[in-house]
């Protein structure tokens, strides 16, 4: 491996921008920095930039002498989703992302890589700082905020700072496939009230950890058969209580991002003091055996504490907690009727902390249906009161419908096959794109999405194709020459 991960990759460009954007963290609401770096590059390159008051910024690109054609935006969002192992001392809001390259692929240690949607960003700051890379219109080249919590940069975007009429996304994640539509969703935030009382003498404090989970992006792999560990461990308290091991709670928390499909938990509790837990050692082997093909990196371990938490959760509010998690929709919930091997409404219960008086549960809820949306955000109110909890709806994010005749999809199948010698795949996704919100602000706009392929996105195992990267790109500068005309 050299020393240097970035050596010799091409565009040399694209990879200069990556490397430079992952020296700054960027966690969602932490992009200040990042935007200073493209704002830095836009005046380099003499273009004039806008930011809203969001944070969004647009930087606008002249056209190649003698081309004409639509104004084209390219957009990308600044932000990156921050998991880290569970060894790993990264500071999210403070360190550099640490890059190492094997073969064709490019990888973080330890952390997330920020591909998503670091590439993105990369690759449209390369038509700023190579304007001879390809002959195009007019550009205006979009950085949003705030894309991984929700969505919020572009729902707030000033629309008014673009004049495009097209716009090309690019935040997919497999570079074999073109997406022209993706699910609307929303967030849901759950607050169980929670007394508390002191802990008697007696007793011994033991952690319930669960961890080595996948995990993984709640919309691009809530099909798969990923474990949540929030369930998995909510499941685990409730075999020893039906086991007769009988504990008491003193807090509960798991998850990490409202759209990454939780990998750790951790459940604090206190037993008897000469309690044995041979017994919860058999049932939690036996739930790892459960799990063990589709998991096989999960850990449920029992590990016992220097000295027992000084309170608990009352056992009432405890076991309404525990029901509720049981009762709470998460994963797949419908498929597609209309598209193929497609799922339509998913949920995942994503966060869940405890503090003093409450324990606060956020989950992310996503259909391509917006009625399937507000009954799902409907059914979590229902079992949230029925549990004592209150459930707030999030303002939530719209879908992108598919357009019936896009000229942009035409002229990017053409690019397509240019760059790649045959037809791509036409997809939907699950997980949501800013082109849903964007088009929402404009309806005339005729979008598309695309990228290189990444793996194992908003999970410590996140990964780049570097050939896919070229490809892609080289894809993006296809379709921009067949708009100039």
């Amino acid at each position: 491996m050299p020393d240097d991960p970035y050596a010799g990759l091409e565009p040399a460009e694209l990879w200069r921008h990556f490397a430079a954007l992952n020296a700054i963290p960027r966690p969602p609401g932490h992009e200040a920095a990042a935007r200073d770096y493209v704002q830095q590059i836009a005046e380099q390159a003499g273009a004039e930039w806008l930011t809203d008051a969001r944070g969004n910024t647009v930087a606008r690109v002249a056209a190649s002498p003698g081309c004409d054609g639509p104004t084209v935006a390219v957009q990308a969002h600044l932000d990156m989703v921050c998991e880290t192992a569970g060894d790993s001392e990264h500071d999210c809001e403070r360190d550099p992302i640490a890059v190492r390259r094997e073969d064709d692929v490019v990888q973080a240690t330890g952390t997330t890589l920020g591909a998503d949607n670091g590439i993105g960003v990369a690759a449209a700051l390369a038509l700023l700082s190579d304007p001879d890379a390809t002959p195009h219109g007019p550009l205006e080249l979009l950085f949003t905020v705030e894309e991984e919590t929700g969505l919020h940069g572009a729902s707030a975007l000033d629309i008014s700072m673009l004049q495009a009429q097209a716009l090309v996304n690019l935040d997919s994640e497999d570079d074999r496939a073109l997406t022209v539509g993706c699910a609307g969703g929303a967030d849901a935030r759950l607050v169980l009230p929670v007394t508390r009382e002191p802990t008697p003498a007696g007793r011994r404090g033991v952690a319930l950890r669960v961890s080595g989970l996948r995990g993984g992006h709640s919309g691009v792999r809530i099909h798969e058969p990923h474990a949540n560990a929030i369930v998995l461990a909510a499941t685990a308290v409730a075999r020893l209580l039906d086991a007769g091991l009988h504990h008491r709670i003193a807090s509960f928390t798991g998850g990490s991002a409202h759209n990454a499909i939780p990998r750790e938990a951790v459940v604090e509790l206190t037993f008897a003091k000469d309690a044995s837990l041979a017994e919860a050692d058999k049932l939690l082997a036996e739930l790892r055996r459960e799990w063990q093909e589709r998991e096989p990196g999960l850990a449920i371990e029992l590990q016992d504490r220097p000295s027992p938490p000084g309170e608990t959760i009352a056992e009432r509010d405890a076991a309404a907690l525990i029901g509720l998690l049981a009762r709470l929709p998460h994963g797949v919930l419908a498929m597609s009727e209309r598209y193929e091997d497609t799922v339509e409404t998913s949920a995942n219960l994503a966060i869940l902390t405890t503090d003093a008086a409450a324990v606060e549960i956020l989950m992310s809820v996503r259909s391509l249906a917006a009625g399937a949306l507000a009954e799902l955000q409907q059914r979590i109110a229902v079992e949230a009161e029925s549990a004592g909890a209150v459930a707030t709806a999030g303002p939530g994010y719209p879908g992108w419908e598919p357009r019936e005749r896009s000229p942009l999809l035409d002229a990017s199948i053409e690019a397509y096959r240019e760059v790649y010698g045959e037809r791509p795949a036409i997809v939907l996704v699950h997980g949501g794109l800013e082109c849903g919100a964007i088009v929402s602000k404009r309806p005339s706009l005729d979008a598309i999405s695309f990228g290189p392929t990444i793996e194992g996105a908003h999970t410590p195992e996140e990964r780049v194709s570097v050939s896919s990267v070229g490809r892609s790109y080289e894809l993006l500068l296809a379709l921009l020459r067949r708009l100039a005309v």
